[in-house]
C-alpha cells in the first residue's frame, strides 16, 4: 500500500485503515489559520487528541532533524511550494521512531492564490524494515557466494521458482533462461535424471538431496550438492520449497530462514528422541531447558497435535544450542549427530 493507492480510496476504506493506526490526514486553512487533524493522524504521531492542539509546526517538529529539510516549512506552503512525496522519519513522544510516507497539496483561490493545504501520512515502518531485512539478506547471500559459492533458491507455488543473481554468475546463464527451465543449470547428460529425481520428491512432498554436475561459466563443469525441503502452512499444505546448493564436499552449512523452517518441519519425534539420547537427556531435561511443559514434549515425541508443531522450534533450537546438529542426508533422511 502507498499514498497513490489511497488517493482514490473510498471514505469507508480510509476510515477502516485509519482505525489500524497506519494513516492519517491533516489540513490547514490560511485565511483563518485553522488546523484540523484526523483521529488516525493522532494515532500515527502517538499524540493524545484531548491534550494536543493541531498545528503544522507541531507536526513538523516531530520530523527527524536530519529529514526536516526535505519537508515543506509553513512559509513554503503559504507561498504555494510543495516538494512532492517523500519518506521521512518520525520521532514520537514515547521515543519510538517510525518511517512515514508523506505528501501534501495546495488549494488555490479562483485567482490562483494559495488558500490552504492538506496532507496525508502513511506509516511504512514495517515495509521499510522488511526492505532493509531483504537488502541485508542479499548482502549475506552475496558474501556466502564469494566465500564458498553457496547458493540459495526458493519456489513459491503461486509465483514459481526464484533464483538469486549468484546462479547467473556461476553458470553464465541469464535469469530468463534459468526461469524458463532451472534444469538448464545442469549438464546435458545428467539433466533428465535429476529432473525426474526432483519431480518424484516434489510429487511426494518430501525433502531430498541431489548431487548434479552443474554447468559453470566459460564451458566449465563441477559437481555440486543441493538440499531441498518443503515448507508447509499451519494446515499442513505445502506453500513453497526452499533449497541450498554448494560445491560437493563443502564443509560450510549456512542456511536461509526459509530452509531452516522447512528442515525443522521435517524433524519429528524420532529425531527428537535420538537427539535426547545423544545428550543423555530425559524428556524432563528437554522440557526444562526449552521452557516447555513435560506434556508438550511428550506430545511432540508422539507427533500429536498442532501445539506440538508450534513448540518444536523452541525444542529444536535448544537442542542445536546444546550441540545437536540436524542435517538432510541422501534420500531425504534427517540425520542427527552431536558436534
Amino acid at each position: 500500500m502507498n499514498l497513490e493507492s489511497l488517493e482514490f480510496a473510498s471514505p469507508y476504506f480510509l476510515d477502516l485503515i485509519e482505525s489500524q493506526g497506519v494513516t492519517g490526514t491533516w489540513s490547514w486553512g490560511f485565511a483563518d489559520n485553522h488546523h484540523a487533524w484526523s483521529p488516525g493522524l493522532f494515532r500515527v504521531l502517538g499524540l493524545d487528541p484531548q491534550t494536543t492542539r493541531p498545528g503544522y509546526e507541531r507536526l513538523l517538529g516531530l520530523i527527524h532533524p536530519q529529514d526536516r529539510e526535505r519537508v515543506e516549512t509553513g512559509l513554503d506552503l503559504i507561498q504555494g511550494v510543495t516538494f512532492g512525496q517523500k519518506t521521512v522519519r518520525l520521532l514520537r513522544p514515547d521515543g519510538a521512531i517510525r518511517v512515514l510516507s508523506v505528501r501534501c497539496e495546495i488549494y488555490l483561490t479562483p485567482d490562483g492564490r494559495p488558500r490552504g493545504t492538506a496532507g496525508v501520512v502513511l506509516d511504512v515502518t514495517d515495509q521499510e524494515r522488511l526492505q532493509q531485512a531483504r537488502m541485508a539478506e542479499q548482502r549475506r547471500r552475496r558474501a556466502l557466494f564469494k566465500e564458498g559459492r553457496t547458493l540459495f533458491f526458493s519456489s513459491d507455488l503461486a509465483i514459481g521458482l526464484e533464483f538469486t543473481q549468484e546462479f547467473c554468475d556461476l553458470t553464465g546463464l541469464s535469469a530468463s533462461e534459468i526461469a524458463t527451465d532451472a534444469f538448464q543449470t545442469i549438464t546435458h547428460e545428467e539433466r533428465e535424471h535429476w529432473r525426474a529425481h526432483g519431480g518424484e520428491a516434489f510429487s511426494a512432498g518430501l525433502a531430498y538431496r541431489a548431487t548434479p554436475l552443474l554447468r559453470i561459466m566459460r564451458h566449465g563443469r563441477e559437481r555440486f550438492e543441493s538440499f531441498v525441503v518443503p515448507i508447509r502452512s499451519s494446515g499442513g499444505e505445502i506453500r513453497e520449497w526452499a533449497g541450498i546448493t554448494r560445491p560437493m564436499g563443502s564443509m560450510t552449512s549456512p542456511v536461509s530462514d526459509q530452509f531452516r523452517e522447512g528442515l525443522e518441519q521435517a524433524i519429528d519425534g524420532r529425531h527428537q528422541r535420538a537427539a535426547r539420547a545423544l545428550l543423555d537427556w530425559s524428556m524432563t531435561d528437554l522440557a526444562r531447558a526449552a521452557g516447555l511443559s513435560l506434556s508438550t514434549v511428550k506430545r511432540m515425541e508422539e507427533n500429536v497435535g498442532a501445539s506440538a508443531q508450534r513448540s518444536r522450534h523452541r525444542a529444536v533450537d535448544t537442542l542445536r544450542r546444546s550441540g545437536i546438529r540436524f542435517s538432510l542426508m541422501k534420500s531425504g533422511v534427517i540425520g542427527v549427530c552431536l558436534t
